[in-house]
């Protein structure tokens, strides 16, 4: 159950949509049909097609695009400019950051908009379903964003925002139980730690040369958060036995500009995008250490990893941009556009290259734990 406290709050603060957009959501609200009629999709994954304002749906089993979703035609602008997605667990609802809208979309799994929720420069999100907790951080492109985190009640997709201090909060998690929220900023040194029952912020410095925090992920006992670092190329983990003030236990060098991490469903490691590298490097998530590295066809700045539910392949989204290597020569964007690469977890190659369009960038699937 929600808390009174939070509760209460929103009541008096939510942020309701204006009569226009509603009128706009139902009259472009588009329904997509699975490709075969009447047979049972599987896991599907979600891609953003950023600079096309496009979303890519993949079954997750065949491998294959099983639908396009064009924002244009269900009433958002070309400049829409998805970033990150996040799927409930049961896979009836999703969400996607819409930057260049400054918008948060609640989407059915038909593909019909059912909500949205209006913050200016989006970029990661998190949610928890046993609060049906929403929360949305900034995109990394805005420069001056508000230093501040929304907190949405997903059903409605009505909610406030929670100043955290720093700025250019970035990467987004919630804890297993939806209590705690943890952003960190890509200008300082800093996580902030947001008990979501009393809304207390609390921050945490961590040392070293400026890193620039990108995303967080969590390990499939909650005990244990890793972050990545665009600016010092590190993963960064962090045990959360204080949860107000997460303590920082191993600093592992990826390669330049590692992005998006992502804990093995068996939470025995974590891959990490190294976008300067075009590499996927895999770290001992008891050791600390590098145990593994991935390059080969379609790894063009990888940015973002999901697994599938078996844990047999991993599918990761590629830039392939040449204005995202600004300072990394060697690695400039290759003719053609962004892909989804899928590797065999267990040959640790890559095993088919999904092409799909001009910056391809978050991704999110159903979790199964």
């Amino acid at each position: 159950m929600m808390n009174d406290v939070l509760r209460n709050r929103w009541l008096r603060r939510a942020v309701a949509l204006p009569a226009t957009v509603l009128v706009l959501v139902v009259a472009c609200a588009a329904r997509v049909a699975d490709p075969v009629a009447g047979q049972q999709p599987g896991e599907r994954l979600y891609v953003c097609i950023q600079d096309e304002a496009k979303i890519a749906v993949i079954d997750m089993s065949s491998r294959e695009v099983i639908n396009t979703i064009e924002l244009t035609k269900l009433g958002f602008s070309e400049n829409a400019r998805p970033h990150h997605i996040v799927v409930e667990p049961d896979g009836r609802h999703w969400y996607v950051s819409l930057i260049g809208d400054n918008r948060v979309i609640r989407f059915d799994r038909d593909g019909t908009v059912v909500g949205q929720y209006t913050m200016e420069t989006p970029g990661m999100l998190a949610f928890e379903a046993q609060r049906n907790l929403l929360v949305a951080s900034r995109s990394m492109s805005a420069v001056n964003p508000p230093p501040r985190i929304s907190v949405l009640n997903a059903g409605t997709m009505n909610g406030d925002q929670i100043d955290v201090f720093f700025p250019r909060p970035h990467p987004m998690l919630l804890s297993a139980d939806g209590r705690w929220a943890y952003t960190g900023s890509l200008g300082v040194n800093q996580l902030a730690a947001v008990d979501l029952e009393t809304e207390a912020v609390t921050l945490t410095t961590i040392d070293g040369p400026p890193h620039s925090l990108v995303q967080f992920a969590l390990s499939p006992d909650g005990n244990t958060f890793v972050a990545s670092t665009e600016l010092t190329g590190r993963l960064l983990a962090f045990d959360r036995s204080n949860p107000a003030h997460p303590k920082l236990v191993a600093s592992v060098d990826v390669g330049p500009m590692a992005f998006d991490p992502m804990f093995a469903p068996d939470g025995k490691t974590v891959w990490v995008p190294v976008k300067g590298a075009n590499a996927v490097a895999i770290v001992d998530a008891t050791t600390w250490q590098p145990v593994g590295r991935i390059e080969g066809a379609g790894l063009l700045q990888p940015h973002a990893i999901v697994f599938s539910p078996d844990g047999r392949f991993a599918f990761v989204s590629n830039n392939n941009k040449s204005d995202h290597m600004a300072g990394h020569a060697g690695h400039e964007a290759a003719p053609g556009n962004g892909n989804v690469t899928v590797i065999d977890v267990a040959a640790r190659r890559v095993a088919k290259v999904i092409e799909l369009g001009k910056n391809v960038t978050g991704m999110g699937a159903r979790v199964v734990r």
